[in-house]
């Protein structure tokens, strides 16, 4: 058994990490929560690291409405 949607996210982190220039994680968190979002992922909260400063920074910029 397989979890064949695993290959979008691992190509959208994979993507955003081999770039001509060196990654910012700002970028990398974006793309890692985008793919999971697109898969469904609806429990951001539960993460250990909702309360990271560039986390919340990311969150606030995909998600707006979450914070007012």
């Amino acid at each position: 058994m397989g979890w064949c949607s695993a290959t979008f996210i691992f190509d959208k982190i994979t993507g955003a990490l081999l770039t001509d220039t060196p990654p910012d994680r700002k970028v990398i968190l974006k793309a890692v929560a985008e793919a999971l979002e697109e898969e469904d992922w609806d429990c951001q909260r539960e993460s250990e690291y909702w309360s990271h400063p560039l986390v919340r920074e990311v969150m606030r910029e995909m998600h707006p409405t979450w914070f007012e």
